[in-house]
């Protein structure tokens, strides 16, 4: 495991905009101390992937964000461990990108239609 994983002082970044995302996000506030903060003034970069950004400035982005996530709230460490197996690691990195993508480009599409 990585050690950055263990680090406590992360701040969860996440795009309240995205019906989606915060959908997601509420489930892991009710069953985490993690904090969280909304992304969606911050820039693109922010809004194709999940990011969690340390005190130190070091960033956990995509799926090593999500295994943060899951590590620190209550009943998800076993998705942790599930996605870090180094089969399963490397499909869920391919996978939650072209998610990402999707969702991000449905995200700016919808936010042009409705502004």
């Amino acid at each position: 495991m990585n050690n950055e994983y263990s680090k406590d002082d992360g701040v969860v970044l996440f795009n309240e905009e995205c019906s989606i995302c915060n959908f997601e996000i509420n489930h892991y506030k009710k069953r985490s101390k993690l904090k969280f903060r909304d992304c969606s003034q911050l820039g693109d970069k922010y809004l194709k992937q999940l990011h969690i950004r340390f005190s130190d400035n070091s960033e956990l982005v995509g799926v090593d964000a999500f295994i943060y996530v899951w590590n620190h709230t209550s009943g998800f460490q076993f998705v942790a461990k599930i996605i870090n197996l180094p089969i399963i690691y490397t499909i869920s990195k391919i996978a939650y990108k072209v998610i990402a993508i999707l969702l991000f480009y449905r995200f700016k599409i919808k936010k042009k239609l409705y502004n």
